[in-house]
C-alpha cells in the first residue's frame, strides 16, 4: 500500500514482458519514482494484471515500457 499523499506527480516505469498471447512473464523497476511505496504498488498492480490486451493487429509487443503516475 502506498501512503494517500504523494508529493508531487513522481513517475514509475515499468519494462512489462510479455509472451504472443499477452500473458505478463516478467516485469522490472527501470526506473524508480523516489517513492518505495508507489513503486511497490505499481508493481503489485502488474502482478495482479497477468495478461494485457492484444492490440488491434492482434499482437502484443514482447516488451513494454510503461510510465505510472499517482495523478494520471
Amino acid at each position: 500500500m502506498f501512503p494517500d499523499a504523494i508529493d508531487g506527480n513522481p513517475v514509475a516505469e515499468v519494462e512489462v514482458r510479455t509472451a504472443p498471447d499477452g500473458t505478463i512473464v516478467g516485469r522490472r523497476l527501470v526506473r524508480s519514482s523516489g517513492v518505495r511505496e508507489w513503486d511497490d504498488a505499481v508493481l503489485r498492480a502488474i502482478d495482479r494484471t497477468e495478461t494485457l490486451p492484444r492490440d488491434v493487429d492482434g499482437r502484443v509487443p514482447p516488451t513494454i515500457v510503461i510510465a505510472f503516475r499517482p495523478r494520471d
